[in-house]
């Protein structure tokens, strides 16, 4: 295994700790809410008293969606198993369709590097001081993940256009695929 599949692949598993936590702890926080909301909340109603719920745990939930949301998405990008409509492209001769693939991996790259890495931090300075109601953090600190996802997209499709280059050519007569035997995500 070359130095890059296992820096790619070490990424891959790392990304895919943290999406599962994050989509855990914001699992977690969802349904305390509703708990809070449905069962806690008319009970202490009935009962007289007033209720203090923990507001925090809204807002916590709403950045670990967007946490998740962008780091997602670059684990997909990184595996390759973003949208793609490729069947054109297959078509093509090997070189051609190597260019349009290099071609494609710039253009997602240019984006990131351009509105989330460019755009990104010009946001996170623009609001670094900027406090977060109901928790310790600033919304700067809090959206530093648009620069990390953004670098993560960058450097996955600079590991792509490698990649598009130094493997062998294989070709696949499409004709013989048979889609009864195919996995539902291979579809």
């Amino acid at each position: 295994m070359t130095i890059m599949a296992s820096f790619k692949k070490g990424l891959g598993v790392t990304l895919r700790v943290i999406c599962v936590t994050l989509f855990a702890a914001m699992t977690l926080l969802v349904i305390y809410q509703v708990l809070q909301r449905q069962v806690v909340l008319p009970l202490i109603i009935k009962a007289g008293g007033a209720w203090s719920g923990i507001a925090w745990t809204e807002a916590a939930g709403r950045y670990c969606f967007i946490w998740l949301g962008l780091l997602g998405a670059a684990y997909v990008i990184g595996e390759k198993d973003d949208v793609a409509i490729d069947f054109l492209v297959r078509k093509f001769p090997p070189l051609v369709s190597r260019i349009v693939q290099c071609v494609a991996h710039v253009v997602v790259a240019f984006f990131a590097g351009w509105v989330m890495i460019y755009g990104g931090w010009q946001f996170v300075v623009g609001t670094w001081d900027q406090r977060v109601e109901l928790m310790p953090f600033s919304q700067g600190q809090l959206y530093t993940v648009l620069v990390i996802a953004g670098g993560l997209i960058v450097i996955y499709c600079l590991m792509h256009i490698v990649e598009t280059f130094t493997r062998p050519v294989v070709a696949r007569d499409e004709s013989t695929i048979d889609v009864f035997e195919m996995d539902e995500e291979a579809i």
